[in-house]
């Protein structure tokens, strides 16, 4: 390889990137994350294409809707109806919903006039609340002979019907959630497939059980050559619940064209927690974590306050900086939620400005192996704790699993289909007034 092509190009000048190659950044806003990413609006944040807004959350993040949609970015509703069908999944809260039961939803919720009521009521509420794309009221799927699957495209239709009748210009999304095993099986994922061939959407956000941003390589390469029997469908694919090194090596192979995830959290998906009973609700949030980029982890504030304190070497070869994000040890642990979407914002346009033809050879130099070497140098610090060299050690293993399987499937591979990537939502008006 000819050393030019192992140069990770800056981000060009807006004006002069390819729209049509640019990968996407979608990101979940929790419950208190509208008022960190209202300062970075203000401050200039232009990479990311979107946000997700939780249906529960829709007045709470009022401010936040109102500036991203000035902004230009795209503002998506979830109406919550994967959890709501599920007995740990369904809140108080989420049964406040318009289209909520004091009850888990039943297939029979979505049936005839019920299921029309409940589609022209998702999306009335996305219209009334300006949203610009919806996630379609789907279910998680047990497997691929679910009988939510065929009322779940019924529903996609009538809802996508409500939208046309309002004049609506809201993309409609198909949130594609299931387990794993059927991912990865051949038949049953082309079953899904051809049953979503007849359903009306805009763009395929998938969301796997027990996959995210501490996937295996082998899981990570099932991922990826599942997603190319999807592209057939002929819409982008954006990979839901999924950060770290997974999430970077779906994009780099050209296996989805944008991912979406929370704020250091919902880097993984697990339906677990929603198939058993609630014991009760702590009515806690959530503790927002601290993102050390090099070492593709995040860790605790007080785990991370330990590391990075532990030496001034540490500090200068984990600390974060970068003079646009925190520019010091300080800012990273002052502001970790502002710090985590400058670095993935960073990490996913860099991969975005590399050029496709080298994308995956730069993938591994540049971002697996530099994390795979400074996950194995940690042991070499005398400074740091005991328990956190523990930590690394497992993360170590793990970590070199996943470079040898990465690096063994891109000898191999052959890269005959690309995703579709996402338009940005002033893309998608200039090309409606042409």
């Amino acid at each position: 390889m000819a050393a030019a092509d192992n140069v990770i190009h800056l981000p060009r000048p807006e004006g002069l990137r390819d729209p049509s190659t640019e990968l996407g950044l979608y990101i979940r806003i929790g419950r208190n994350d509208h008022l960190t990413m209202l300062d970075l609006l203000a401050e200039g944040e232009k990479r990311i294409f979107g946000v997700v807004i939780d249906a529960q959350h829709t007045h709470r993040h009022r401010e936040l809707r109102a500036e991203a949609l000035k902004r230009g970015f795209d503002v998506i509703l979830d109406p919550k109806t994967h959890p709501l069908a599920m007995v740990g999944g369904h809140t108080h809260t989420l049964s406040g919903l318009p289209w909520a039961e004091d009850r888990p939803h039943r297939l029979q919720d979505f049936e005839g006039s019920d299921g029309i009521v409940r589609a022209a009521k998702v999306a009335e509420y996305a219209i009334k609340n300006d949203f610009t794309q919806l996630l379609g009221p789907t279910h998680f799927l047990q497997n691929h002979t679910d009988p939510w699957l065929a009322h779940d495209i019924r529903m996609m239709e009538k809802t996508r019907q409500f939208l046309d009748q309002e004049s609506s210009d809201i993309e409609l999304i198909y949130p594609l959630s299931l387990p794993i095993d059927v991912l990865r099986t051949p038949a049953y994922r082309r079953a899904v497939i051809a049953a979503l061939k007849d359903a009306p959407f805009d763009a395929l956000w998938l969301k796997v059980d027990n996959f995210g941003g501490d996937a295996s390589g082998d899981k990570t390469i099932a991922y990826i050559e599942a997603c190319r029997d999807f592209h057939a469908l002929g819409v982008p694919i954006v990979s839901d619940h999924v950060g770290g090194l997974p999430a970077l090596g779906l994009m780099a192979f050209s296996a989805v064209g944008g991912i979406c995830h929370g704020v250091t959290l919902a880097e993984r998906f697990n339906s677990y927690s929603w198939r058993k009973p609630q014991l009760g609700n702590s009515g806690r949030t959530p503790q927002v974590r601290v993102y050390i980029e090099r070492l593709d982890a995040h860790l605790k504030p007080a785990e991370a306050k330990a590391l990075l304190n532990a030496s001034s070497r540490v500090k200068g070869r984990f600390g974060c900086t970068d003079t646009h994000c925190c520019n010091g040890v300080q800012g990273q642990l002052a502001r970790p939620a502002r710090h985590y979407i400058h670095q993935r914002s960073r990490e996913v346009t860099e991969l975005s400005n590399t050029p496709a033809s080298v994308r995956v050879q730069s993938y591994l130099d540049n971002t697996v192996r530099k994390v795979s070497d400074d996950v194995a140098a940690i042991a070499g610090f005398g400074s740091v704790s005991d328990e956190l060299k523990k930590k690394f050690a497992k993360k170590n293993k793990s970590i070199g699993t996943f470079r040898k399987a990465m690096a063994n499937m891109a000898e191999a591979d052959r890269l005959e289909s690309v995703a579709q990537v996402p338009e940005r939502r002033e893309a998608r008006r200039k090309t409606k007034k042409q």
